[in-house]
């Protein structure tokens, strides 16, 4: 539970130096010319025409034991840093000792999703001390290390273990959390293959219909050539789904995420990967070392934009961090009392009523920055998203052959379109529809 703040806000946030911001932002890597890439601009990739489904909606809890279950809808559930009294659902608290299993975590994480109908990606990543090459910190404590296991066969055995208890009832395994860094797995990438390779072979024995997401890297720019070398090694060919976390630093607005995303989906089709499902499983906002909170206006903003540049840019699921964990980040979806939504939970409801079942056509921004969003409703009706990443005051005027007649925003309030077509825009989307 303390994860993010040990890495992220180390690796992209206000601990950077200014000089390191500059060459991330604004030069070009050099690696990049040697897996023959450039940085694109704000462009996202070829939407996807498939109805966008409730599952694309995803979410991390924290203490789903302790508070209310989340009032808005939730598609799938993602343990990691999950918990409850009897500790963590990883391996190193599933098998604290050779032999010695404790499931009560995982198996109550595991009925209260089947009781709220939202499946489930389980986490296999650290390794328990008894059974790791060496004693790696990782950021839970004494017990779970981030070293890969001494002896394949315990890592067998904890897969079978897991993929037969669970069978039909965890959807998909994910291998490992963001192994680019060292805190959390400090074995090799040859090492993480031959993992992937053995778990993957299990997994698709013991349960066929289970499916399998590779290891999901914290990207930045020098997670790509990590990422290359993975595909490279084969690693691509031990998962049905490719996994990566988009976090970028508390001051930058979520278009921002465009082009890293871009160069993540670039290494993959270069290892012709790409017909495989991309799942962003875990990216939030909000530093809490740096005191880097956020408006519910500015929060709203944010979570919307974020689940519309991700659908636009290809990937299939977003799991968002998190409804609750007050260690790590602020942009959070209940307030202290753990029931009051806050301005970011009440954007991911709304968001879903726009996107849930329609088509998106085209996502696109203009040259003053004004985002468009083209949708397909399930109704078969269109309508548009329009946002402004820049400005909050921006006069746009509804172009004539928009066929709509009514304005809605993340509030859930509707107006109708004025006989003038013009209407104020800024960082709040809003929905034009019929």
């Amino acid at each position: 539970m303390r994860h993010l703040q040990t890495r992220f806000w180390k690796l992209f946030g206000l601990a950077l130096t200014s000089s390191l911001i500059v060459v991330f932002i604004y030069t070009q890597p050099s690696f990049l010319k040697d897996i023959g890439m450039r940085l694109s601009g704000t462009q996202a990739a070829a939407v996807s025409t498939k109805p966008i489904p409730q599952t694309y909606f995803g979410m991390h809890i924290a203490e789903p034991f302790r508070i209310p279950w989340p009032t808005v809808p939730i598609g799938s559930w993602r343990l990691w840093d999950t918990s409850s009294a009897a500790g963590l659902p990883f391996w190193p608290h599933l098998e604290r000792e050779k032999g010695q299993w404790d499931f009560r975590t995982l198996d109550d994480c595991v009925k209260l999703a089947s009781e709220k109908g939202v499946d489930l990606i389980y986490t296999m990543a650290l390794t328990p001390k008894w059974a790791a090459a060496r004693n790696d910190s990782s950021p839970y404590g004494d017990g779970p290390t981030a070293a890969e296991p001494k002896n394949l066969d315990d890592w067998r055995n904890f897969v079978r273990t897991v993929a037969t208890r669970y069978k039909g009832k965890i959807q998909y395994y994910e291998i490992w959390n963001e192994p680019n860094l060292k805190h959390f797995f400090s074995g090799s990438i040859d090492q993480l293959v031959t993992l992937a390779r053995e778990a993957y072979t299990i997994i698709k024995e013991v349960d066929p219909a289970a499916k399998v997401v590779s290891p999901s890297l914290y990207s930045d720019y020098g997670a790509l050539p990590w990422l290359d070398e993975y595909l490279a090694k084969g690693g691509g060919n031990y998962a049905d789904i490719i996994g990566a976390h988009f976090y970028i630093a508390n001051d930058k607005p979520p278009e921002e995420s465009l082009p890293l995303i871009r160069k993540v989906q670039q290494v993959i089709a270069k290892h012709k990967l790409e017909q495989k499902p991309f799942w962003n499983t875990e990216t939030g906002y909000g530093n809490k070392q740096d005191n880097a909170f956020y408006s519910d206006e500015q929060s709203m903003a944010y979570v919307a934009r974020m689940y519309l540049l991700n659908w636009a840019s290809g990937i299939e699921r977003f799991y968002w961090y998190a409804w609750d964990n007050r260690n790590v980040v602020t942009m959070l979806m209940v307030k202290e009392d753990n029931q009051t939504l806050t301005g970011a939970a009440k954007a991911y409801s709304e968001i879903q009523k726009w996107l849930v079942g329609s088509q998106m056509k085209k996502c696109q921004p203009d040259f003053r920055n004004t985002w468009t969003c083209e949708l397909v409703q399930e109704s078969g009706k269109p309508a548009w998203v329009v946002w402004n990443s820049q400005r909050d005051d921006l006069s746009f005027k509804v172009p004539e052959n928009y066929e709509v007649q009514q304005v809605q925003n993340l509030y859930g309030e509707k107006t109708e379109l004025g006989r003038d077509r013009i209407l104020k825009i800024g960082s709040l989307p809003v929905l034009l529809s019929q």
